[in-house]
């Protein structure tokens, strides 16, 4: 398994301007961490013993040098960064956290991070550090932590918990991708642009997670893997039945829209009347899963 690593910017980093954002209470806080920032993707530098170097992240090589991704890949130098490559690297809100080696290995080669031996024009101080929570006393932003908990949740969950965070995050209509690596940059990039209401929805322990939020997950895979539909046909919900034909479970008016349809067969489901019904699609989802198996 991965390593996971979470850097974060150092004090020169801090935003020079007063920027202020405001928080789920309505109180205006002062940011302290610049919004974003990336170090260069390709990087020149002379490294402890005098040689000339030039690094450069492509997520798709086993080097970071250049030379070597040229000659034993051929890896074109003037070859395009992909949008996940440029995300790889970028930390949001002062913080970047990835279980990627290739990344982890860019980052503590390039000038900017604080442990560099050599020398490089552009770059005259370390931007940035690997954070060891225990020891590193010098965080004290409460929201920067609160961002490293939740990337590392993320990055520590099995695609299953994964999916289900998506549909608990975004509502039950959500497209759940099928990679952990998929759900994993689609999580890391709400924490990049959450508020802390977000980051305290990631982190929500199961005990807390509420009946309503667990059945609208329950609908949410159901409806990920085609074995529930609201649209097959006017003002009825179905299920796939044991023929592999649709089933009608519930009727609905055709005057609500999607969403409302949503909140009440989940209400419904929730109800003593719907009790059976809950229980049917638990165990299709459960059939479902044993069957991928």
């Amino acid at each position: 398994m991965s390593v996971v690593k979470t850097y974060v910017l150092n004090s020169i980093m801090d935003a020079d301007a007063p920027v202020f954002q405001t928080t789920p209470d309505g109180q205006r806080s002062q940011v302290k961490k610049i919004p974003f920032h990336r170090p260069t993707l390709r990087q020149e530098f002379t490294d402890e013993n005098g040689v000339a170097r030039v690094i450069r992240y492509k997520s798709s090589s086993k080097y970071i040098d250049q030379d070597l991704q040229i000659e034993k890949e051929k890896v074109d130098a003037n070859a395009p960064f992909t949008t996940t490559e440029r995300r790889d690297c970028e930390f949001r809100h002062g913080v970047l956290t990835t279980n990627k080696v290739r990344a982890q290995e860019y980052l503590e080669a390039h000038p900017e991070f604080e442990g560099f031996k050599g020398y490089c024009e552009s770059v005259r101080q370390p931007r940035y550090r690997l954070l060891d929570e225990a020891a590193d006393t010098k965080l004290q932003n409460a929201e920067i932590r609160k961002r490293v908990r939740a990337a590392s949740k993320v990055l520590d969950t099995d695609l299953d918990g994964l999916q289900e965070l998506i549909i608990r995050l975004n509502g039950s209509f959500v497209s759940t991708p099928n990679s952990k690596e998929e759900c994993e940059n689609m999580l890391m990039a709400f924490i990049d642009d959450t508020n802390e209401a977000g980051l305290d929805a990631i982190l929500k322990e199961e005990k807390d997670v509420t009946v309503d939020d667990k059945t609208s997950v329950l609908i949410g895979k159901l409806l990920n893997k085609k074995l529930l539909e609201f649209d097959v046909t006017k003002g009825v919900i179905n299920k796939i039945g044991k023929d592999g034909q649709w089933l009608e479970i519930r009727k609905m008016s055709a005057e609500y829209p999607l969403e409302e349809w949503l909140r009440l067969f989940s209400d419904f489901l929730n109800t003593e009347d719907g009790k059976a019904l809950k229980q049917d699609l638990e165990k299709d989802l459960k059939e479902s899963k044993k069957a991928e198996k």
